[in-house]
């Protein structure tokens, strides 16, 4: 709700402020900046003042002493730390740096050269104010091209990404690290050309695989120009495991949008060279977009739901279709706000009483402005009024989904609020089921949905498939029954088509390919976690952050900034706190030794 108070804070949201208000902010915001500029030339005075009378110059002599006191206490500082931890690596190369006369005869270790590639990739303006100003010994901006340029930047699929991925997080030594999940989706990226003077092409045309290329250019007639079109999307393509840590982008193709079709082909030629190395892909992740969910069905042989699919590349192995469940949320979500509110597309009805979106907005905005404490204290103005970009943000979505609006809803004790409550808890549990993260979420949150699965016997696996499923059906069939309404009617008394199929594919694709897995030998325990698109999300936010002011990167961009992250990796660059999704703080450094770029001799 907009603020009628003439007060106008400079933490206040811009588009909650009238235009009086705003113009009030722009007087404040100059009276603000004047003040600043003068307290800065103050304390810069000051400073300077002090750096006069009580400054010390360094010489030579004081410097080498600096490097005879680490020296000798070299091993009481090494103590402090743990050891192999980034401290002590850190204390180790600086110690190590300073006794070498020449920075080229430095080894560097291999964290410690992530994080210079991380930095630098971040903002390489602050890494050459760090190197400079002599505060630590670093690696020169050559070093650090010549690891982050390990091999070619082309689209498709890289075989040395993937052999870096296999080495770097031991995947061959154990067979139940071999499992692992693909997930694939689009981002969107600046349109333009860009020369390559490294390969001497021309960057940013679509490039959908050397298949789909070659029948794109046989169906264009004579008469019209086979020139490839200018990429607005690049279709990213990255390897999940779902018993250990490893998460790597392997193949990208820039393009305007994929179709089911050419899905098809780079999806199945990508499983065979990962069958090649030794993966075995056990599922299919993407969210519920119209071609993904075409590229299923392109499967199923006239099934009424096709949900896997045989793995042609593996031994009596089959592949399973998983919508992300988190995506889902949102898409379950829009259909309620729909109903009876934003564009009114939805007229949900469960056991004869309404789920209405003007429900929760009645109980929010009595529990802001009641007395006492709030039912609802995470709820706010945004989770009601959504704008475009709100829509997508998933925790929006799932908190409003959460046992604790349906609670609230049934302390209330109004009658017509017993269906809203039911779907409410329902999808406040799938998501539960779905979204186990760790071995101890279920303690911390006290909710048993939230334990990791430990046997086939789990009793979630029965609520998914019969109550939850069951659930859906009845909801359908309800509608279907009513006489004295025609079609369209009938369906906006349900959940939209495409939600309800993707529920349903994910859950039984779930349940079936997580009893499998729990049978594997040395099998202790699965975190559905593993099978969402997360990771992928997390990494288009790190490819936005790290342009700077510039959050949409051109395809060269995209190109280069892929496989920094690839050596960097995961630990050392953080997405953003304010992206679509938490970020995960839990994954250990790698210390694998890294390859360099061979140089060309002439």
């Amino acid at each position: 709700m907009k603020n009628n108070s003439s007060e106008t804070k400079l933490t206040n949201r811009l588009d909650y402020m009238t235009t009086g208000q705003l113009k009030e902010r722009v007087l404040n915001s100059r009276d603000e900046i004047r003040s600043l500029k003068r307290k800065m030339d103050s304390l810069k005075e000051q400073l300077s003042k002090y750096c006069d009378k009580l400054g010390v110059k360094l010489d030579v002599g004081i410097s080498e002493s600096f490097v005879s006191i680490m020296k000798e206490n070299n091993d009481i500082a090494l103590s402090k730390f743990k050891e192999n931890s980034p401290q002590y690596i850190l204390w180790k190369q600086q110690l190590e740096a300073a006794t070498k006369s020449n920075l080229k005869q430095m080894r560097w270790h291999p964290t410690l050269l992530r994080w210079c590639i991380a930095l630098h990739a971040k903002s390489p303006s602050a890494y050459r104010m760090v190197k400079k100003s002599n505060v630590l010994t670093l690696p020169h901006e050559n070093k650090l091209r010549d690891y982050t340029k390990f091999t070619s930047t082309q689209s498709g699929w890289n075989t040395d990404v993937i052999d870096r991925a296999l080495l770097d997080f031991s995947i061959l030594d154990d067979p139940l690290k071999q499992n692992i999940s693909l997930l694939f989706d689009e981002v969107k990226v600046k349109s333009g050309l860009v020369y390559c003077s490294e390969s001497g092409r021309l960057i940013g045309f679509c490039d959908l695989g050397s298949v789909n290329n070659d029948i794109q250019n046989f169906c264009i007639n004579e008469s019209e120009t086979s020139e490839p079109g200018i990429a607005s999307h690049i279709m990213t393509i990255m390897i999940r495991g779902i018993f250990s840590n490893l998460e790597c982008v392997v193949a990208h193709y820039p393009c305007k949008g994929f179709t089911s079709y050419q899905l098809f082909w780079i999806i199945w030629h990508g499983i065979g060279i990962l069958e090649k190395y030794g993966l075995i892909v056990r599922a299919l992740v993407c969210d519920g977009a119209t071609p993904n969910r075409k590229f299923y069905r392109i499967h199923g042989q006239n099934q009424d739901l096709c949900y896997f699919t045989n793995n042609e590349y593996g031994d009596e192995i089959n592949l399973y279709f998983i919508c992300d469940a988190p995506h889902l949320m949102k898409t379950t979500k829009n259909n309620f706000e729909n109903s009876g509110w934003n564009n009114k597309t939805r007229n949900l009805m469960l056991n004869g009483k309404p789920i209405k979106w003007s429900q929760i907005v009645t109980l929010v905005e009595g529990d802001i402005h009641g007395m006492g404490l709030r039912l609802l204290p995470r709820i706010s103005y945004e989770h009601l009024h959504l704008t475009p970009t709100l829509r997508m943000r998933v925790k929006l979505a799932v908190q409003i989904l959460s046992s604790s609006v349906a609670n609230a809803l049934q302390l209330k004790g109004n009658p017509e609020t017993e269906s809203t409550q039911l779907f409410i808890r329902m999808f406040d549990k799938f998501f539960d089921c779905l979204n186990v993260s760790n071995t101890k979420s279920g303690i911390f949150q006290r909710k048993p949905t939230c334990a990791p699965y430990t046997n086939i016997n789990d009793w979630r696996f029965k609520w998914l498939e019969e109550d939850f499923l069951k659930f859906l059906t009845k909801w359908e069939q309800e509608g279907e029954n009513q006489a004295d309404l025609n079609k369209k009617e009938k369906k906006q008394l349900c959940l939209s088509r495409e939600t309800l199929e993707g529920l349903r594919i994910t859950v039984k694709s779930f349940v079936e390919l997580g009893k499998q897995l729990l049978l594997l030998p040395n099998v202790r325990f699965l975190l559905s976690e593993k099978f969402n698109q997360d990771p992928l999300e997390e990494y288009f936010s790190k490819q936005r952050g790290m342009g700077g002011f510039c959050d949409n990167p051109t395809v060269r961009q995209f190109q280069n900034n892929a496989l920094k992250l690839q050596v960097a990796n995961a630990p050392a660059v953080m997405a953003s706190t304010r992206g679509n999704c938490q970020t995960r703080q839990n994954a250990q450094p790698i210390e694998a030794p890294l390859s360099k770029r061979k140089h060309k001799r002439h």
